[in-house]
């Protein structure tokens, strides 16, 4: 099922057309269950951040604002979309811009036809982005494919990015479960793929996360709906691509080499949950023997979502290393 929404048109006076006002209210009135999950999760972090709509390589993107200061871009990975940073934030939006866009095909973001290398792709459209919306220099964070799409952004940005911080990142090497290996099959992907409350709650909580004392049920509940919302509103032939894409029976198809790590150029925190059952926290070690000024940190317990199971864990690392006061690099 597409994401639908309306669109006011005009000519620009030689009978061409072109976009005029995209607004939320067009999206969200084409999309009410998500909008009311959306807002059910900023409800729980008790947050009222600005929503923009703008438009990228001719297709709406959607991102939730929060805050003042040097710009802070969050980037989810491959669920939901931007509201997934409900619990962080607040907290993150005290000494920053934050931008916390909905990636293409997730959120209220329309799909794109997806390209490989997945990673570039979306860094690329995600820069394009900033570029049209005025941010220059800027900090990120991305988790899962988010993750990857940190790392190349940085890449591809160059001076423009400060710090990078990973959280259970895709990207670092090619082991996945058997599960994923198998859904991202050609034969397999669009069964997968299709949206269920019942899947939808088994990944949250068997993939997802590991520890969930620190999530309460409330929260557990506006989360499923939340992902469920976001997976029906997806274009499923697109999403499915992706998928095929992003991974093969032999694991992730995009991996920052040894020479990319090796020539990194920012400072870099790699933060993993130690219950991973979806990414081994082997590969953030790895990565962080290689890349020059890099961090490593465990969050105990957690599993692949830190941000969502334990988020005050995840920012006593990340604050200090946004502010520059974490150090003892390469542990």
């Amino acid at each position: 099922m597409s994401t639908r929404f309306s669109e006011d048109r005009e000519t620009n006076g030689h009978g061409a057309e072109r976009h005029g006002r995209l607004t939320c209210e067009n999206l969200y009135r084409a999309q009410p269950a998500l909008f009311a999950a959306m807002n059910r999760l900023l409800a729980l972090a008790q947050i009222q951040p600005k929503h923009r709509v703008d438009f990228v390589f001719d297709k709406p993107l959607h991102a939730l604002e929060l805050g003042e200061g040097k710009p802070l871009l969050l980037i989810h990975g491959a669920s939901g979309g931007g509201a997934n940073w409900y619990r962080l934030m607040a907290d993150l939006a005290r000494h920053a811009r934050v931008f916390a866009p909905d990636l293409p095909g997730f959120g209220f973001s329309q799909a794109i036809e997806p390209h490989a290398p997945l990673g570039r792709h979306i860094s690329a459209l995600l820069l394009e982005w900033l570029d049209r919306i005025g941010v220059a220099q800027f900090n990120v964070v991305g988790t899962s494919f988010g993750g990857l799409v940190a790392l190349r952004l940085a890449q591809l940005a160059g001076e423009r990015v400060d710090k990078v911080a990973i959280i259970d990142s895709a990207g670092l090497g090619p082991g996945v479960p058997l599960t994923l290996r198998m859904a991202c099959m050609p034969g397999l992907v669009n069964l997968a793929l299709r949206p269920s409350r019942r899947g939808t709650a088994w990944q949250l909580q068997r993939l997802m996360t590991a520890d969930r004392s620190q999530l309460p049920p409330a929260h557990t509940d506006a989360l499923i709906e939340f992902l469920y919302q976001s997976a029906l509103a997806s274009d499923a032939r697109l999403l499915a691509r992706a998928f095929t894409m992003f991974s093969g029976f032999a694991g992730q198809r995009e991996i920052l080499s040894e020479a990319e790590l090796r020539n990194f150029p920012n400072e870099l925190l790699i933060l993993w949950g130690e219950c991973d059952r979806f990414l081994p926290p082997l590969h953030g070690r790895q990565a962080a023997a290689l890349v020059p000024r890099a961090h490593f940190r465990i969050i105990p317990a957690a599993g692949h979502s830190p941000n969502w199971e334990a988020p005050d864990r995840v920012l006593a690392f990340l604050q200090p290393f946004l502010a520059g006061a974490l150090h003892n690099p390469n542990t």
